[in-house]
């Protein structure tokens, strides 16, 4: 079970959001500020410059903050003090849950004639599947998404996902989460040099980095 991130701008600064003089985000999208920040700023009852609280913030149901990254955690010790835009980790799924995917817009010129935009369902829609387009040797390959943010939804933590192709936002139940996970941990064992000879290809920070992103998705 999915359900796409919601979208609520009606009150939110289209320039951004900002902190001291810092920016947060801009409209629902808290990129440069993870939740665990705004939770320690709403404790101190601080408003960003618009004068909107983090209290509001959290309790919303549409802000989204930037993901917990393990290699941001210290960055995240001091306030707003991580400044490049919202990142991602890729993970594998057995297949792209069904959510309200956008169209990808294609452009097509000729020579000599005018061009045009052609819009094509995001290939992980159903739509897509239903009809889909010839494509190279091979598709697409193994279906990923992106751990993109974090928010609090009815009072909860929890995981926003991204469509690596399309961009649709959207978080999961229990049930799903807990799939994930399975199906990522096998992904990245491979990597785990634990116990192995020396010379085994694999890749130890990877897979640490993996894991720890794997244990803090909600």
């Amino acid at each position: 079970m999915v359900e796409k991130a919601r979208t609520l701008i009606i009150r939110y600064n289209f320039m951004g959001q900002y902190y001291k003089g810092s920016k947060i985000g801009t409209c629902e999208s808290m990129y440069y500020l993870r939740l665990d920040q705004a939770q320690d700023l709403a404790k101190q009852g601080a408003r960003d410059d618009d004068g909107i609280s983090f209290q509001e913030y959290l309790a919303d149901n549409a802000t989204m903050f930037r993901f917990p990254f393990p290699n941001e955690d210290k960055k995240a010790d001091k306030l707003v003090e991580i400044s490049n835009y919202a990142p991602s980790f890729k993970l594998p799924c057995d297949e792209m849950l069904d959510v309200d995917h956008r169209e990808k817009c294609v452009r097509v010129d000729g020579e000599g004639v005018n061009g045009a935009n052609v819009f094509i369902p995001c290939p992980y829609s159903k739509e897509w599947q239903d009809n889909p387009l010839k494509t190279s040797t091979g598709g697409f390959g193994e279906t990923y998404l992106l751990v993109k943010m974090e928010a609090m939804r009815d009072g909860k933590k929890s995981t926003i996902f991204e469509c690596p192709y399309c961009g649709a936002m959207f978080r999961m139940d229990k049930k799903s989460i807990k799939e994930l996970k399975e199906r990522a941990t096998e992904h990245f064992k491979h990597l785990d040099m634990t116990g192995k000879n020396p010379e085994y290809q694999g890749d130890q920070e990877r897979y640490d980095e993996a894991m720890e992103i794997i244990k803090r998705i909600t």
